[in-house]
């Protein structure tokens, strides 16, 4: 026990209890917002979104860096799209600092407006992924293949009923919690040193 105690005065130990209390701590506040609707929907307000048009994602460059922009709620209040945003958005994480992450599809319509506001361009998924920060590839990758899941599941498969998005994404529903269907993760590789990441299977 002395020899712990000791040891755990160490920076390293120290920034590596700090760095699993933090992700314990954003792991809980995600499965809260998932599991609670209306405490999701107040996320909203004070969450940033990761925007794509046709699942194609926004690109923004900054100086000689190319980087995926999260937008405020109040930046897309002035695209007009407080609507959409509280419907089609889904849970894609959580900062350090527990502000609720999104992302939305914005469709056909907003993507001359939003390029325009947001001084950015939607972008094929693979062009997008040749020129922005490798640690982003992982997070838009999640968010594509989520969007994707949800405009692919809009009707049961066994009853031929719409489907209801729960508020955070994590779901659909069919009939009064009679059906429900989930997205499906699987395992894979980085091409980037090798590292296990989690990503969603479309099915």
């Amino acid at each position: 026990m002395h020899f712990f105690l000791r040891n755990f005065n160490t920076p390293a130990l120290q920034l590596s209890c700090r760095m699993v209390s933090n992700y314990v701590n954003r792991m809980r506040h995600l499965s809260e917002l998932k599991e609670d609707d209306e405490a999701c929907r107040k996320a909203l307000s004070s969450g940033t979104f990761l925007l794509f048009h046709d699942l194609l994602p926004l690109v923004q460059k900054i100086e000689n860096k190319y980087t995926t922009p999260f937008v405020t709620a109040t930046e897309l209040k002035k695209l007009d799209l407080a609507e959409r945003w509280t419907e089609e958005s889904v849970l894609i994480g959580c900062t350090e600092s527990l502000v609720p992450q999104f992302a939305l599809d914005i469709g056909k319509s907003e993507q001359a407006r939003a390029e325009l506001l947001l001084k950015g361009k939607f972008l094929a998924f693979r062009k997008a992924c040749t020129i922005i920060d490798r640690n982003d590839i992982s997070l838009i990758s999640q968010a594509q293949a989520l969007l994707r899941w949800h405009s692919t599941h809009l009707y049961c498969s066994r009853t031929g009923k719409p489907t209801q998005k729960n508020a955070s994404g994590s779901k659909r529903i069919c009939g009064n919690d009679e059906i429900i269907y989930y997205p499906q993760e699987s395992l894979w590789k980085t091409p980037y040193g090798g590292r296990l990441r989690r990503r969603l299977v479309c099915r």
